[in-house]
């Protein structure tokens, strides 16, 4: 009876450390953590705010359109 006791006594104890060890280990900070770097590539800019395309404007402007007949 006694032996049955103390293996008990050990095992309660046993589960007792195991499991303050993981409610201790959450509060704990843990950094891992991968780092890298990220090269940023712009887009190159257009600074022209139109375009010119040759004989647009006279075709618009007189209302004839070249689908239009």
């Amino acid at each position: 009876m006694n032996r049955l006791k103390i293996k008990y006594a050990v095992a309660y104890g046993f589960l007792a450390t195991t499991a303050v060890a993981l409610i201790a280990s959450l509060f704990t900070g843990c950094h891992v953590y991968e780092h890298e770097e990220v090269e940023i590539i712009r887009c190159p800019v257009i600074e022209a705010d139109t375009i010119d395309i040759p004989g647009w404007d006279k075709e618009i402007a007189a209302g004839r359109h070249p689908r239009n007949g």
